[in-house]
């Protein structure tokens, strides 16, 4: 073998090395946030209405967005909001933002965010992702088929077991102002 032939051979290696590696590392960044959205199963146990949120009860759907700033899935279920507010929020629903901190001074434990709250006439009838899967695509909505009256849950549904993109919140009483 001569020295050009060892030189290739020991650069594809190289590269192919470098190829796997950095493939890693963005599979690992990119799947970091993917998983189940309550792991521990951390969630508020009795019923709790909209009135715990300082609103009152409305004929329709009230759907609460809960957001952390410093979740890196906020701009994917922010873009599956606009996506959804096109179709039918804006129809069909009254909407309000809050952080996990207001969420919890209301008494309610959130496991992860970015989380939905759905009330209908002022009762929670679902709270958990936005969609199932990495990317919180509007195909995977689990939330659209609610709020489209596709799906009538018979109570209230602390959907903990999908998986989807989430930051896993401090336990009652630890969030830090995010």
């Amino acid at each position: 073998m001569n020295l050009k032939t060892s030189r290739l051979q020991l650069a594809l290696l190289l590269f192919s090395l470098w190829i796997i590696v950095a493939s890693a590392v963005l599979f690992y960044l990119g799947q970091r946030h993917y998983g189940v959205f309550a792991p521990d199963k951390v969630w508020h146990s009795s019923a709790i209405d909209v009135a715990a949120f300082g609103l009152r009860a409305a004929a329709g759907f009230q759907v609460l967005h809960v957001f952390a700033d410093s979740c890196v899935c906020n701009s994917r279920a922010k873009a599956h909001i606009r996506q959804l507010d096109k179709q039918l929020l804006s129809e069909q629903a009254e909407q309000y933002f809050f952080s996990p901190d207001q969420i919890a001074s209301a008494g309610f434990t959130i496991p992860a965010t970015p989380a939905v709250l759905i009330f209908s006439q002022g009762k929670l009838v679902y709270a958990g992702p936005y969609a199932s899967g990495p990317l919180c695509a509007l195909d995977d909505s689990l939330i659209a088929p609610i709020l489209q009256r596709k799906v009538v849950l018979p109570g209230r549904w602390l959907n903990g077991e999908a998986y989807a993109c989430r930051c896993i919140a401090p336990q009652s009483g630890e969030f830090d102002g995010i």
